[in-house]
């Protein structure tokens, strides 16, 4: 991690940046890295899966997707570019560059501000023109799938065999797909002087109707049970939500999404393992109740 500090500071001098003194602010899938005293953070892969060999192209995608929704009035992290445009390779690290944006006490958006927030990024993402990989989210968890096949644990097993379910119906040709954020959960809700900011655009993809609203209250509903105020808001507004059905499928398949792919990240030693085993300890419930919980009483 020194070395990577060191190699950013020589780097921002190129940039014109002075005085450079890295600070680490998080790591996860991302290492995040304050320029300071520079109002802009270098946002790192960790790692590269060997499948992604196109990560650079993705990046590049995720910088165009941010600059539209600026455009567009919606609330985001807004990237940094330099004497280029698109993303930087250091060492063999990918790296895009973002402004800096001092954290900001707010409180958690009601159930009526976060579909506004929501709606407002799925409105902007559908006006979006470039090209964007169909399912590409979800052909990333796929992944992670593949390497569960042989865990041992058999909630593990009953949720591959669900996901395979799904994976049919998803690839099916009579599923539309619409431009989405792909991973539009309350974790990539930055807040700010500005307000709550959307980050994190790596996965923009083609997906089902709602995944967004989906993504957003997945997690909120998984551990807070039915009746999860977000969740409720949702379904009993046809303004929102009209064809429960079709947002049921986006729910179920989120859940699925998140619980393996964290276990998966987890289980490779990425990610947090606690938080993975409770989602896998309340998914499969969660899951078969889901169809109830669509219909309502």
């Amino acid at each position: 991690m020194d070395r990577l500090c060191a190699q950013l500071q020589s780097a921002a001098a190129n940039f014109g940046l002075t005085e450079v003194m890295p600070k680490i602010l998080s790591r996860g899938g991302n290492i995040i890295i304050h320029l300071a005293p520079h109002p802009i953070v270098a946002r790192v892969a960790a790692f590269t899966p060997e499948s992604d060999s196109h990560i650079g192209k993705k990046l590049e995608q995720e910088l165009r997707v941010a600059s539209h929704l600026h455009e567009k009035g919606v609330p985001v992290l807004l990237p940094v570019h330099f004497l280029q445009e698109g993303p930087f390779e250091l060492d063999g690290r990918w790296m895009t560059f973002w402004e800096y944006v001092p954290q900001t006490a707010l409180p958690f958006p009601s159930p009526s501000e976060a579909v506004n927030i929501v709606n407002k990024l799925t409105l902007a993402m559908g006006q979006y023109t470039g090209e964007l990989p169909i399912l590409g989210v979800w052909d990333r968890i796929q992944q992670s799938v593949t390497r569960l096949s042989d865990h041992p644990d058999d909630r593990i097993q009953r949720l591959i065999h669900k996901f395979y379910e799904i994976d049919q119906v998803m690839r099916s040709e009579s599923l539309q797909l619409f431009p989405s954020h792909g991973d539009a959960h309350a974790r990539n809700l930055m807040t700010s002087p500005r307000g709550w900011l959307w980050t994190d655009f790596e996965d923009v993809s083609l997906m089902p109707r709602y995944w967004d609203l989906a993504s957003f209250v997945a997690n909120l509903a998984l551990f807070k049970g039915d009746q999860e105020p977000t969740l409720r808001f949702m379904i009993n507004r046809p303004d929102i939500v009209a064809d429960r059905e079709a947002f049921g499928f986006a729910l179920t398949a989120r859940i699925l999404m998140s619980t393996l792919g964290n276990f998966d990240y987890a289980v490779s030693g990425h990610g947090d393992m606690d938080f993975a085993c409770s989602q896998v300890e309340l998914a499969g419930d969660f899951i078969h109740r889901v169809e109830h919980i669509i219909k309502g009483p």
